[in-house]
C-alpha cells in the first residue's frame, strides 16, 4: 500500500521499507499529551506517523522528528507538508545518537528498533528500522536523559523482553514508570507490546491491559474507542 489514509492526513510509504504499523497507531492513540507540554521529540520518527498524530492531539506542541534514513526523511517531510500542521513539525535527517541541540524537550517518543536477537531482514533500510543496529535500548534512554526537560516524559512501544529491560534501566536512573499498559492480539494470546509512560518526577505506576481483536477476530470496543479519532471506518 502506498499511502495510508487516516481522518485528518494521509501517509505515503511507497519510498520507505517500514509502512504504518499498528505499533506507531497504538503508542499516538494511546498517549495523553500534557496540558503543559509545548515540545516533543520523535526519535525514529520514519513516515512522521507518530509526529503526525500528536499534533493532532495538541494544538500547542511543536514537534522534532529524527530520522537516519535518508528516503524515509524525504518521505516524511512529504507527508508533514501536506498535512496542516506544517509550521509545528521539522523532521531532521540524522542519526539520534550523533544529533545534538541546546533544546530540552518536555516529551519524547519513539517506536525504536527492536528484536535484538533476531535474523537481519535483507534490506539495509529495513534492517536499520526494525532492529538494533547501531541503537540499543539504553540509547533511547540517554536520550532521554539529555534532552528531556527536569519534568519530562517519555513514552514508547516494544515488546516484552525490550520493555522489561529499558523499566529496569529507567528505575537504575532515579526515573519513574508511570503507564505500563499490556498489548494482546486477543483475551487468549500472550502480551506482545507493552506501551511505556516514563517520568523524570515522582509518579505511581498504573497498569492495563488491551486486546487488539475480540473473539470473533474483529477489532475489539477497546481498540476501536481508542483509535477512533484518527482510523478510518472503524466500527
Amino acid at each position: 500500500m502506498s499511502s495510508f489514509n487516516f481522518k485528518q492526513f494521509t501517509i505515503h510509504q511507497d519510498k520507505t521499507a517500514m509502512k504504518v504499523g499498528t505499533d506507531s497507531i497504538l503508542l499516538g492513540s494511546w498517549l495523553t499529551i500534557n496540558s503543559n507540554c509545548t515540545s516533543v521529540l520523535d526519535i525514529g520518527t520514519g513516515t512522521g506517523l507518530l509526529a503526525l498524530m500528536i499534533a493532532q492531539k495538541s494544538t500547542r506542541v511543536k514537534i522534532t522528528g529524527l530520522e537516519i534514513d535518508e528516503e524515509a526523511s524525504k518521505q516524511a517531510i512529504q507527508n508533514i507538508k501536506l498535512s496542516k500542521w506544517q509550521d509545528r513539525i521539522n523532521i531532521v535527517n540524522t542519526d539520534a545518537n550523533l544529533w545534538n541541540s541546546s533544546n530540552k524537550y518536555d516529551l519524547i517518543v519513539s517506536n525504536p528498533p527492536y528484536f535484538s536477537e533476531s535474523l537481519n531482514a535483507k534490506e539495509l533500510s529495513r534492517t536499520n528500522a526494525r532492529h538494533q543496529v547501531g541503537f540499543k535500548i539504553q540509547n533511547l534512554l540517554d536520550l532521554w536523559i539529555k534532552f528531556g526537560s527536569d519534568t519530562s516524559e517519555m513514552a514508547c512501544v516494544l515488546p516484552v523482553d525490550q520493555a522489561k529491560l529499558l523499566i529496569d534501566l529507567v528505575l537504575k536512573s532515579s526515573c519513574y514508570l508511570k503507564l505500563q499498559t499490556h498489548i494482546r492480539s486477543n483475551n487468549q494470546g500472550a502480551i506482545i507490546r507493552y506501551l511505556l509512560l516514563f517520568s523524570k518526577e515522582k509518579a505511581p505506576t498504573q497498569e492495563s491491559e488491551l486486546c487488539i481483536y475480540s473473539r470473533d477476530n474483529k477489532y475489539s470496543k477497546t481498540f476501536i474507542d481508542l483509535t477512533k479519532d484518527f482510523y478510518l471506518g472503524l466500527h
